[in-house]
């Protein structure tokens, strides 16, 4: 059994490679990913996604410190994948062998609407898995061509962002299934459908939802864990619930604080108008 230290040490080791991993993909990007254009829709993000973990294995190796590697899982899965020990023995099935699991998101800065989703169930998550999210764009690399540039990397424990993005949800007017009282009727001790989001109109956001909660039109709703969607505060509650959490999480507040970094209309939107004023009211104050 993993001590608690060994797998705070691994998450370190894999947070401590994050700026050089980000360097590391843009040189290579620049040098083979040249072209005309600058498509949104590539599939580049994926292919972004792949690079940071083969840069983070070999900066992980390079590390004198670090006895750790990543191991991508065989299988589609929501994780893609596993800190493990270097030479021993890993079971996916079983978690044997794995110190934490890790999920890699993608987001292109300049796309209207980020297809990046984190839906995976907190139940679901250990503490010490891990969340990592590229921010990139294209970025010319000479008169004609231009290749991907990741511009920041958020890295940080996968659970806090979930209890955010689920009291969010429940703003929303969403809910999550319980197992005493599941839609499908099922027996609590078989119920399969626990902490499964269902949203204002009790539509299943997830495939693996309730059948009984089927939308008219679609299986499912597919709205839940947008990575910039969830961060939306259209009301008192949900504006309440954003700043509760950023208080109460400091993982919260840095993502909350990534994505208004790169996503400068998120922050904007968040506040209403006699809040800005206070604001300004205030930095003129101490300007003179």
């Amino acid at each position: 059994m993993t001590s608690a230290i060994d797998r705070s040490s691994a998450f370190s080791a894999a947070e401590a490679t994050t700026n050089n991993t980000r360097r590391s993909i843009n040189r290579f990007c620049a040098r083979v990913f040249r072209t005309r254009g600058r498509r949104i829709g590539s599939g580049m993000g994926g292919v972004l996604e792949a690079l940071w973990g083969y840069y983070t294995n070999n900066w992980l190796r390079r590390a004198s410190q670090s006895e750790v590697e990543l191991a991508w899982f065989p299988e589609h899965q929501y994780h893609d994948f596993a800190c493990v020990k270097p030479n021993a023995e890993w079971h996916p099935a079983t978690q044997s062998g794995e110190l934490f699991r890790i999920e890699v998101k993608s987001m292109n800065e300049d796309a209207e609407e980020s297809k990046a989703h984190f839906d995976v169930l907190a139940g679901e998550l250990d503490p010490f898995d891990a969340l990592v999210l590229l921010v990139w764009r294209w970025k010319s690399v000479d008169r004609w061509h231009v290749s991907p540039f990741v511009i920041d990397i958020f890295f940080g424990p996968a659970t806090p962002v979930a209890r955010l993005r689920d009291e969010l949800h429940k703003t929303r007017g969403g809910s999550f299934v319980d197992r005493n009282s599941c839609p499908d009727a099922c027996p609590p001790y078989l119920c399969e459908h626990h902490g499964e989001p269902l949203n204002e109109k009790g539509t299943r956001e997830r495939a693996t939802g309730p059948d009984t909660c089927k939308g008219p039109s679609v299986s499912f709703a597919a709205n839940f864990g947008g990575m910039l969607r969830m961060l939306k505060t259209n009301s008192s509650d949900a504006r309440t619930a954003l700043r509760t959490e950023r208080e109460r999480s400091d993982v919260a507040h840095r993502y909350i604080s990534f994505i208004h970094q790169h996503f400068p209309d998120e922050e904007r939107n968040h506040y209403l108008v006699p809040e800005w004023r206070r604001l300004v009211c205030c930095a003129t104050i101490r300007l003179n």
